[in-house]
């Protein structure tokens, strides 16, 4: 189970924007982006992965996948790719080839273009082979930009926070970091702020609109 977090413009976002928010295409909207943290039920761990790109093993764990049992065999087969990406796909079986395998560290993140100064939602993972890991490279869609995965950081005292522990990702190597002060989204290099821009009215300041559960 994941958690996926409308962000919007705080100044020209209108309820039926949220209405209009989902769909294949909805983490490029003009003024709302849609992310997701974390992995769903068919894809939360290396062996679901495995499964996904055709590489069958048996499970090494102690405890099942899923409460109620494990997907179907089949359902694998349709999903196909998690990264909806061809040519990242085609990397995926090349590593595969080479005897590159997953790890644990996987999941959906927010991507985030410093050129266009817009989130992305993609999935992330690693592949390992004798100390040599590759990671996905996802561009953007909106100028080709080369995207970075965006560390997601809970405060306390928020009602509506990205509600993760630190231990969970110090092993990934992100380049930004994204959180919300003050019901205000703020994203940082280091100590340097960066800003997210609304297409539609130019405002550079977006919020959290709503939270939801994927799986």
């Amino acid at each position: 189970m994941g958690t996926g977090y409308l962000i919007g413009c705080n100044k020209c976002v209108t309820d039926e924007d949220l209405k209009n928010a989902w769909g294949k295409e909805s983490n490029i909207k003009e003024n709302i982006f849609n992310i997701r943290i974390g992995g769903g039920m068919l894809c939360f761990c290396k062996e679901q992965l495995e499964k996904i790109y055709g590489i069958n093993k048996k499970y090494n764990r102690e405890y099942r996948l899923l409460a109620a049992g494990d997907p179907p065999e089949g359902i694998y087969k349709l999903i196909g790719s998690i990264t909806e990406d061809i040519n990242i796909d085609k990397i995926i079986y090349e590593n595969i080839s080479k005897g590159f395998e997953f790890t644990e560290n996987l999941g959906h993140y927010p991507y985030y273009c410093e050129n266009c100064k817009k989130l992305f939602d993609h999935f992330y993972f690693e592949m390992e082979k004798d100390n040599n890991i590759y990671t996905p490279k996802y561009m953007c869609k909106k100028c080709s930009y080369i995207l970075e995965p965006t560390y997601p950081v809970w405060e306390e005292d928020n009602e509506i926070g990205f509600k993760n522990e630190e231990d969970e990702y110090e092993k990934i190597n992100f380049k930004y970091k994204i959180y919300d002060e003050n019901k205000v989204i703020k994203i940082k290099l280091k100590e340097e702020e960066k800003i997210l821009l609304c297409e539609h009215c130019g405002n550079n300041q977006f919020t959290m609109m709503s939270q939801y559960f994927f799986d």
